[in-house]
């Protein structure tokens, strides 16, 4: 098994879900949710996301497990 089947498996085993939101995001990434934010405001270090819901500052952030666990998987770990 893959690095990223083995995320994707991980992840929907945690989560119970198809897509994650921010803070569960900042969670798997050890990041904080306003890092997430900045990432998503600059369009860069984070995995693609799905804005959702009404209206335009009212939308809620979700991010796709399958995406989620590909960055993972194609991310550099640097200490």
């Amino acid at each position: 098994m893959s690095n990223y089947e083995q995320l994707v498996k991980d992840l929907k085993k945690t989560y119970g879900k198809s897509t994650i939101n921010l803070s569960e995001l900042a969670n798997e990434l050890g990041q904080s949710i306003a890092t997430i934010r900045r990432g998503i405001k600059n369009g860069k270090g984070i995995p693609k996301y799905r804005r959702v819901g009404g209206g335009v500052t009212r939308q809620a952030v979700v991010f796709p497990i399958l995406e989620v666990a590909r960055f993972l998987s194609q991310t550099e770990e640097v200490y």
